[in-house]
């Protein structure tokens, strides 16, 4: 505390009466205030606790004896404290909106076909098959059947081809008979004893008269019509390649087939090239029996599956003599004008 000046101390005499006078009055109230219980004390600040005393003694009524006071207000300014539940699930609340991410559809929901991405075989090392699991086959390709159950082997592939009707198939010549057929079934994206795109009835066959009566290998090409299941046409259903007919030899192509020996298909990249001047050659291991009629296919973009049918495995030695080199007719004009005999039989 810092000293007291000199002037300061006349000031200090001149207020000693006035607080003795205080004192004797307010030690007539307290007397008050002690005949109700309200207060007593012997601290030495007595006349200051008085002095606030008598100030709430004349601001509000004197309480009833053994009647509690009533409690402050609260601040107006201040907003009143949420309870600790209360913050507890706002705080949680705040958390959940600022980390929770929107909900995801269902794992079981099917998507409608026009927005599901389509299924579509990984590219492979060159030359190198890769046996498909369920996600990676592709919905065009389907396995050959020479009755309408699944019981039997499978003993060909074929692909859909785009078309007017979106029902033509293309296959190895050597797979099918000519002319009109009830027997062999086409089961796009057949795995081990499924058909989840249902099973297609062929209701004709076209080749060409050169394998027909000579078994001309630079003939061995087949194309065939399906009837319509349920209302739609196989093309609606599993989509389809482009038809190629322009005579391309020399390019990258994608293989997709079924082996007869087991329910699953293979896959694999390679590079065609010319063999002779009307047949292809390509080396992708273990192309067996089975895989015959198995779609090459150029321009091949493995994120939607999608490219350009330039041939089918057949031809030289009705496509090989060993299963690991491949062979197919070159896809010219005579193929195109196969292809629109089929047409007028859609």
């Amino acid at each position: 505390m810092e000293p007291t000046e000199p002037e300061s101390r006349p000031q200090h005499q001149r207020a000693t009466p006035r607080n003795r006078r205080r004192t004797a009055a307010i030690a007539l109230t307290t007397g008050l205030v002690l005949a109700v219980g309200v207060l007593a004390t012997t601290s030495s600040s007595a006349d200051t606790r008085l002095l606030h005393i008598l100030d709430v003694a004349k601001a509000q009524p004197m309480a009833a004896p053994n009647t509690p006071a009533p409690a402050a207000p609260r601040s107006a300014t201040a907003a009143p404290r949420p309870s600790a539940s209360a913050s507890a699930t706002t705080s949680r609340a705040a958390r959940a909106a600022a980390v929770t991410p929107a909900p995801k559809a269902s794992a079981d929901a099917a998507p409608s076909r026009s927005a599901a991405p389509a299924q579509a075989p990984p590219t492979t090392e060159p030359g190198r098959s890769l046996v498909l699991t369920k996600d990676q086959q592709p919905s065009q390709v389907g396995a050959l059947f020479s009755s309408s159950g699944l019981s039997g082997s499978h003993h060909c592939t074929a692909s859909v081809v785009d078309s007017p009707g979106g029902d033509i198939i293309v296959t190895a010549a050597h797979c099918l008979t000519t002319g009109t057929t009830t027997g062999d079934v086409f089961v796009p994206g057949y795995r081990d004893g499924s058909a989840p795109f249902g099973v297609w009835q062929i209701s004709s066959v076209v080749e060409a008269s050169a394998w027909t009566d000579d078994g001309d290998v630079d003939d061995d090409v087949a194309f065939a019509v399906v009837k319509p299941l349920n209302g739609r046409t196989v093309e609606s259903v599993v989509g389809s390649y482009t038809l190629g007919t322009g005579g391309a030899s020399d390019d990258t192509v994608q293989l997709t087939g079924y082996p007869e020996a087991t329910d699953e298909p293979i896959t694999c990249t390679g590079s065609s090239s010319a063999f002779t001047a009307t047949q292809l050659q390509i080396y992708c291991t273990d192309y067996t029996d089975g895989t015959s009629g198995s779609g090459w296919i150029a321009d091949y973009d493995p994120d939607t599956g999608s490219g350009t049918l330039i041939g089918v495995i057949g031809g030289y030695e009705t496509g090989g003599d060993t299963p690991d080199v491949s062979y197919s007719p070159l896809f010219g004009s005579d193929v195109k004008a196969l292809y629109d005999q089929a047409l007028t039989l859609a």
